[in-house]
């Protein structure tokens, strides 16, 4: 059975993340971000169509091949059918918005008919089918997602329950994204704020609390101004701004100074990592589960899911590749397969975990793409380029590195990644200038196991650490040996890479050999407001662009710059 997952529509300007899913006789061969396609940040008001054409072209199939489409969203129109099913939440069928959705398409596709899911459903699925747990609780917390702002759900054996969800005016994302914009960071800024809050000192004032014993939300009295209460987006958002002015010291937006919020920020990590333990709680109170899969756009938060791995009482606590919106295309496309074929099953527990998705890209691209540029490039054998690599990570220069199908999500993971070493601030100055990044903000480490051993980190949280969805504190010794990795309170958000005889564990391990540290820091390969590189003109045309960067390496070619 082929079956297509959808996220976004071109006429409703608040969507975002528009995103699609492959999967053939229930195992996911594509996925990708309708931003790579149009190159416009988070793909705002758009549909998915560009990133289902190429989608179907990467993988051979004709549209009208196409046997069945999940959407993430409850979003079907009056009159759609209501199939009888297990699947929790209610499911519609509906072929009134095809046209809208996908509107080159529509006509070619095998089925018109669009199978509505729950979002926050469609987030537990997407945690639930790339894990390789039977059974297991899923926590969804998201800004909005239908009628609720947080969802707790049990899965076994492919049945979910949702045993309790929560109001929209109590939505932790919401709540994050207004603290960012408060901050001057922007509604997007969730990953600055979080990088902010180590630098200043919480003081007793949590704005939420979560009680587990009676799944209750409170704000603190001490607050004043317009308390959120709304169950309107917009005016949620607005809601909490007003809060901000009216209790929280800069007191007004004129703060030019990222630091004078910092003991904000910090106040603002610590409610929302205590709201996470406590909605874990009570989801472990509710089932006496032993193992947690984290989804919706807050598991981004890395601090938050490090006190989850230690201190929810959960024995397992994993994430996936991507958590915020754009993933619930893979929970749309099983759901559907699971609705009108045969039900797919979770990874296999020997599986590696899922990351690169994007279309292959081919030798014959990129030298059609160098030839288009008329960019000088040398060919090099694995081992040889690897050395090559290594030699300019260990001299400071930064590299391009573009190899394979693209990792899906917002994460850097191995496939598409500006690279430098930990060792010297001055190689990550260097590499803020290309991303046009604020000095302070910290930088992510991707290593192998011996790289976490070499530092003195904490170990690796499997089903976290390998997607960087968790922070790792760093020894002292480790410190010193890669200060420009490492954050202010000594952590580090880290991907552990497995050794590996070829792609991203075998140049860490180069890296390794040529400097005694198998680590590099890694960030995605954009410069600010772009989407990822897609293809290798996009990186290409990054290299051009950024005198910083010293080498791009598109195996089996480097491009150095002359």
């Amino acid at each position: 059975m082929i079956v297509l997952g959808l996220v976004g529509r071109p006429d409703v300007p608040q969507c975002h993340d528009a995103a699609a899913c492959l999967v053939i006789d229930g195992k996911v061969v594509g996925a990708l971000e309708q931003e790579r396609i149009s190159r416009r940040r988070h793909a705002e008001g758009e549909g998915p169509e560009g990133a289902v054409r190429a989608l179907l072209d990467a993988h051979g199939v004709h549209p009208s091949e196409v046997q069945a489409i999940g959407y993430a969203w409850a979003d079907a129109p009056e009159g759609a059918l209501t199939p009888e099913t297990d699947i929790p939440c209610g499911v519609h069928v509906s072929d009134r918005l095809t046209d809208t959705i996908l509107p080159g398409l529509a006509g070619e596709l095998g089925t018109r008919d669009i199978v509505f899911f729950d979002h926050h459903l469609c987030h537990a699925a997407q945690a639930y089918y790339l894990n390789p747990y039977r059974t297991a609780d899923v926590l969804v917390a998201d800004g909005w997602g239908g009628d609720g702002s947080t969802s707790l759900f049990h899965v076994h054996d492919g049945r979910f329950r949702l045993l309790e969800r929560y109001d929209r005016c109590w939505s932790l994302g919401v709540f994050y994204g207004a603290a960012s914009a408060y901050a001057n960071l922007g509604w997007w800024g969730a990953g600055k704020l979080m990088g902010l809050s180590s630098y200043g000192r919480t003081s007793d004032l949590q704005f939420m609390t979560f009680d587990p014993s009676d799944a209750s939300f409170r704000l603190d009295r001490r607050l004043k101004g317009a308390l959120a209460t709304a169950r309107d987006w917009e005016r949620l958002g607005d809601q909490w701004l007003e809060t901000f002015e009216a209790d929280c010291f800069p007191h007004t937006d004129s703060s030019a100074n990222a630091f004078d919020y910092a003991p904000f920020a910090a106040d603002v990590q610590l409610t929302v990592e205590e709201l996470g333990l406590g909605l874990a709680r009570r989801l472990r109170r509710l089932s006496g589960e032993e193992t947690l899969l984290l989804s919706g756009g807050v598991a981004l938060n890395a601090h938050m899911n490090r006190r989850l791995a230690r201190e929810s009482g959960y024995a397992r606590v994993s994430g996936t590749v991507a958590p915020n919106d754009g993933g619930t295309v893979f929970g749309a496309a099983m759901l559907a397969e699971a609705l009108l074929g045969k039900a797919p099953e979770p990874l296999s527990a020997d599986a590696e975990p899922p990351i690169f998705f994007g279309p292959e890209v081919s030798t014959k691209a990129i030298e059609e793409a160098l030839a288009r540029s008329g960019a000088t490039a040398q060919a090099r054998e694995p081992g040889a380029l690897r050395a090559e690599v290594a030699r300019a990570v260990d001299r400071g220069q930064v590299v391009a590195w573009f190899d394979g199908r693209n990792e899906f999500g917002p994460r850097a993971l191995g496939a598409r990644s500006l690279l430098a070493s930990p060792r010297d601030r001055a190689t990550l100055d260097r590499l803020n200038r290309v991303k046009s990044r604020q000095p302070w903000r910290p930088a992510a480490l991707s290593l192998t196991g011996q790289g976490f051993e070499l530092l003195g980190m904490e170990p690796p949280v499997s089903g976290l650490s390998d997607y960087m969805l968790c922070t790792h504190r760093v020894g002292e010794a480790g410190v010193a040996r890669a200060v420009a990795g490492v954050h202010v309170d000594h952590t580090t958000r880290a991907q552990y890479v497995p050794d590996s005889g070829d792609g991203f564990g075998a140049l860490l391990g180069a890296v390794g050999e040529e400097t005694g540290l198998p680590a590099v820091i890694n960030t995605s390969l954009n410069t600010k407001g772009e989407p990822m590189a897609l293809g290798p003109d996009q990186a290409l045309g990054l290299m051009a662009g950024c005198a910083d960067v010293d080498l791009l390496v598109m195996p089996p070619y480097v491009v150095r710059r002359t």
